[in-house]
């Protein structure tokens, strides 16, 4: 059986996945039409310009007005790492499925 924690990471890959290659596409979009940038904060302001940031807290750090040339790699890499962990997890599923002992819940070769 696959544990529940291994069957929540798959899941949230999947989400994050498709929700960074909508961001990309949007960017990409945003770019070719430039003049007709319609890419909208949570207010429904428009947006020329990203913002990326790590919300902590008192210690949250952002970058505001980062350009979308400068998006698109970092969104490329983001999409890659998390099909790497997702292709981790497919396996730690795997060895899950199969029966071994100790097989559920313990990460393969440490923490993914």
């Amino acid at each position: 059986m696959i544990s529940p924690e291994t069957a929540t990471d798959i899941a949230v890959m999947y989400r994050d996945i498709d929700a960074a290659e909508k961001l990309l596409d949007d960017v990409k979009k945003a770019i070719d039409n430039f003049e007709n940038v319609d890419i909208r904060d949570v207010f429904g302001r428009r947006r020329h310009t990203l913002e990326m940031g790590i919300p902590s807290g008192e210690s949250s750090r952002r970058i505001l007005h980062v350009p979308y040339q400068l998006a698109i790699p970092v969104i490329e890499a983001t999409i890659a790492s998390h099909k790497a962990r997702l292709t981790a997890l497919a396996e730690k599923a795997r060895f899950e499925l199969s029966g071994q002992p100790g097989s559920l819940g313990d990460p393969i070769g440490g923490e993914l």
